[in-house]
């Protein structure tokens, strides 16, 4: 395995952990009734960003991995 190859398996793992913690996030918030709760509707919008963006970048590195 090269070095490019490592940082991608890497990449890849940290990205699924990081999307793991946010989807559990949301899920702790819709279990508490706090994502329609107008105090917390900019947090509920930045954790759906920020899982949309770990997705993106996941499905990225995996796209760059098959390249190389």
């Amino acid at each position: 395995m090269t070095d490019e190859e490592a940082v991608l398996e890497e990449l890849m793992w940290n990205l699924g952990e990081a999307s793991g913690r946010v989807r559990a996030s949301r899920r702790l918030m819709l279990e508490h009734a706090m994502m329609d709760e107008a105090r917390y509707l900019r947090l509920a919008a930045w954790l759906s960003e920020a899982l949309d963006a770990t997705e993106t970048a996941s499905r990225e590195a995996r796209r760059q991995r098959g390249i190389g």
